[in-house]
């Protein structure tokens, strides 16, 4: 009312009612561009940001059910009872055996005095030797004879072995006396290539002094080629007592 009256009265009223058109109009048109210009922004903002999560989800989950229960051990088999033993039969009783009743032995015997030893004479000194031929094929040829003298080649041998000749300590001790047969084997050269106990002289101990006295004696006198190689000869312990 007051614009209208003010429109009447003045003659300027219209010129300014033109300004101030203007001028709401203006500002309008700003206030829409400035809207214009803010709502890409905003758009592109509510496009921009994540929408906010959904809030968590919680289920309760019924409680799980209880373990099964071991199973139950199956019962073990009756065990079989053991056998009784039966009793073993019981041999029979042996028969009664009839024992004959065995024969009395005679009366002994008194033994008989045994005689006495008369001292027999020393043999004499040994000169020869027993000659055994070298056993061959064909039969040998006799041998020739030779001398029974000390010059002899039988005379040399038993000189030669008599001098090696040891009477037995313990034999003496014990007056042991008697004579033993050695064999023996030369070569050529005299080396002794066996020896052997012919005959024994009834003690040990001289027994083996007649095998060592030949094996001491080596080498004997070389044997001349009409001479065998296998003498058996006596050794005499009765000579050094």
């Amino acid at each position: 009312m007051a614009m209208a009256s003010m429109t009447k009265n003045g003659g300027d009223l219209p010129g300014e009612d033109r300004r101030g058109r203007l001028v709401w109009g203006g500002s309008l048109a700003l206030v829409l561009a400035a809207h214009a210009l803010a709502l890409p922004w905003l758009m592109a903002r509510s496009t921009l940001e994540p929408p906010p999560p959904p809030p968590p989800l919680q289920i309760d989950l019924p409680p799980p059910p209880p373990p099964p229960a071991p199973p139950k051990p199956e019962p073990e088999p009756p065990k079989p009872p053991k056998p009784t033993p039966q009793p073993t039969p019981k041999p029979p009783p042996p028969k009664p055996v009839a024992v004959k009743p065995l024969p009395l032995p005679p009366p002994p015997v008194p033994p008989q005095p045994a005689p006495v030893a008369t001292p027999q004479p020393e043999p004499p000194p040994p000169s020869t030797a027993v000659q055994t031929a070298t056993p061959a094929p064909a039969p040998p040829a006799p041998p020739v004879p030779a001398s029974k003298g000390p010059d002899s080649y039988e005379g040399r041998l038993m000189a030669h072995l008599y001098r090696y000749l040891r009477y037995p300590a313990q034999a003496r001790q014990r007056h042991q006396v008697g004579t033993a047969l050695v064999h023996f084997t030369l070569d050529r050269t005299g080396h002794v290539l066996s020896v052997t106990l012919e005959r024994g002289s009834g003690f040990a101990l001289l027994d083996e002094e007649a095998v060592a006295t030949v094996r001491r004696a080596d080498p004997l006198p070389p044997a001349p080629d009409d001479k065998p190689l296998d003498w058996t000869m006596p050794v005499d312990f009765s000579l050094l007592r």
